[in-house]
């Protein structure tokens, strides 16, 4: 059979918008085998600007630690004097007349120190520089510093003795035995601080704030009112406390962007804050890094275009041809042939022409297949066709004679036999009845077959309630076969040896459903309800031991063959078995 020649339509540059076509793959690699020079330039440009970035950042801390030189000159002085003057006043006392004179001698040699003193325990100062006894009972700070009981640093914006704003440097006097006598008090005024960077041209740039180590703003170059324009929105003063030097940009509270530099003065007490207009790029970088890239990306535009244009011409239109042809045999059985591939490189005729070859075959054997298949479906429904029409005559025959046997007991055991047949007839037609010989559906078959054996107890006085709950389940027929002969059996014995339970009506329960523990595993169980003290008599009967030959085929285990609260349950658990074509005989 000659392969049909078909048109192929074209797709054009379609695929590019095709995430996983061949197009952009390509077009990706092309951009991988440009990148590295891409990336030195755009490196080199970006380390460029970084490196004049860091310089930059790098000076704010520096030009902020200049800025802050006052600040550091005094608190650093101040810490040093009432350092000394706490280990002197461990041997003098707050009264002693040579104590202020220490004071005095000690204020005197520094010109910023506004109040030098000692302040008890009681918050009140007879030993300072100016000779006076005060009281600073009504200073909260004061009292939260004895607390303490350590180095502070603090802002007072009326100080107890000059009544103006001061920063208060405060040290801790203990005793010989430890015990806490009071603070050792040094004021400076925040304007002597700040008037001497006024002069510096550099602090136009910047605003400074210094705080302490609870975020109390101690001296700042701006009013309080105008101080949301420099200070930082998100990150709060006590965030900064214990990071030492910092560098960060962020918006103000205001909305506008800074730099913010952060330097300790006395690290975790003081700090400084440095807010800083942020750097403006310069035109000529912006025009060098844009020359930079020019060149790498003009090399991809052009190599891009000659690469994607032979690549479809060459490789992707006749791969689209053939994938159509693969496609159209996949899904209707059609072999076509395009003249397309006439033009296209050897390699992929050479593909095309073995793809018809290989499609021809594969038709032809797909036809043979089928009508083997095909065969082999009929025969096996033939047999058990054939097989369930013996088994009812069996039955018939069985049937009339019983209805002609001398004793009861003879028909009994012959209405026995006719039930059994009749069961096994039942089990035959579903197999012959399902669509897949290798596959039953057994919930199905169980479903018919005991729909039917329930009327055979549809005769007795009392009322019957069945209950049926089967999940699917799919056997192979060497497995299905034997489950419904022991469901049947089972359900036999439930209707024949069942009586009534509590509630005075006779029930049946069948159950079968895969193991919740094991996928692989099914459980089967039937239940009847029987009366209170009355023992089953199939303990040693022909229907348990048929039962027992039907769990050893389904090479499962018998569970359960017990009576318990007004039910008898039998149950079965096994493996489900995957089909084998070459079994075809159940194990006995």
């Amino acid at each position: 059979m000659r392969p049909e020649r078909a048109a192929i339509p074209e797709q054009g540059w379609q695929s590019l918008r095709r995430r996983n076509a061949l197009l952009p793959r390509v077009a990706l690699l092309l951009t991988l085998a440009l990148l590295p020079l891409g990336i030195i330039a755009v490196a080199q440009t970006q380390r460029a600007v970084d490196a004049a970035r860091d310089t930059y950042r790098a000076s704010l801390s520096a030009q902020t630690s200049r800025l802050a030189q006052p600040e550091r000159e005094a608190i650093q002085s101040a810490h040093g004097i009432t350092r000394g003057l706490a280990d002197a006043l461990v041997v003098l006392g707050p009264t002693d007349a040579v104590c202020a004179d220490l004071m005095r001698y000690s204020s005197s040699r520094n010109d910023q120190v506004v109040f030098l003193g000692f302040v008890d325990s009681e918050r009140r100062s007879q030993c300072n520089n100016f000779g006076k006894s005060y009281d600073f009972s009504e200073i909260e700070s004061l009292q939260s510093a004895m607390q303490r009981g350590t180095f502070t640093i603090s802002f007072n914006e009326s100080g107890g003795a000059s009544g103006k704003p001061v920063v208060i440097v405060q040290q801790p006097v203990f005793n010989e035995q430890g015990v806490f006598k009071g603070l050792v008090n040094l004021s400076v005024l925040t304007e002597d601080l700040v008037a001497q960077r006024r002069a510096d041209r550099m602090s136009e740039d910047a605003v400074l704030v210094t705080f302490n180590h609870t975020g109390q703003v101690l001296t700042s170059d701006r009013p309080a009112d105008q101080m949301d324009a420099f200070l930082p929105a998100e990150t709060s003063l006590i965030d900064l406390v214990g990071g030492g030097k910092q560098l960060f940009t962020e918006k103000t509270r205001s909305g506008a962007l800074r730099e913010f530099a952060v330097v300790p003065i006395i690290e975790g007490k003081a700090y400084a804050l440095g807010s800083w207009n942020p750097a403006r790029p310069l035109v000529r970088d912006r025009a060098f890094a844009t020359l930079t890239l020019l060149f790498p990306l003009l090399m991809w535009l052009i190599s891009l275009v000659v690469a994607l244009v032979a690549i479809r011409l060459q490789v992707i239109r006749p791969v689209r041809i053939l994938g159509r042809q693969m496609r159209d045999f996949a899904e209707g059985r059609r072999v076509f042939r395009s003249d397309a591939l006439d033009t296209a490189p050897s390699e992929l005729r050479e593909i095309g022409e073995t793809f018809s070859i290989m499609a021809q075959k594969v038709i032809r054997d797909e036809a043979d297949l089928e009508n083997t298949v095909h065969e082999r479906d009929v025969l096996i429904k033939e047999v058990h066709h054939r097989v369930k029409n013996n088994l009812q005559l069996m039955s018939s025959i069985l049937s009339m004679q019983a209805r002609t046997a001398p004793t009861q007991d003879t028909r009994n055991a012959l209405r026995k036999v006719q039930d059994r047949l009749t069961s096994l007839a039942a089990v035959h037609r579903g197999l012959y009845e399902t669509p897949m010989v290798s596959q039953v559906r057994v919930d199905t078959l169980l479903n018919d077959l005991l729909r039917q054996l329930t009327t055979l107890g549809g005769g007795v006085s009392e009322p019957l309630d069945v209950n049926v709950d089967l999940e699917q389940v799919v056997l192979v027929p060497d497995q299905a076969g034997p489950l419904a002969m022991l469901a049947a059996e089972g359900f036999t014995n439930a209707l024949k040896y069942g009586s009534v339970g509590v509630d005075g009506r006779r029930a049946i329960r069948v159950t079968l459903r895969p193991d919740p523990d094991m996928t692989d595993m099914v459980m089967f169980e039937i239940a009847n309800t029987v009366s209170p003290g009355v023992r089953t008599e199939t303990d040693q009967g022909l229907g348990l031991k048929l039962i027992q030959a039907f769990c050893a085929q389904l090479d499962g285990r018998l569970l359960s063959n017990h009576e318990e609260g007004g039910w008898y349950t039998m149950s079965v658990r096994f493996k489900v078995q995957a089909f084998e074509p070459d079994q075809h005989t159940p194990r006995v």
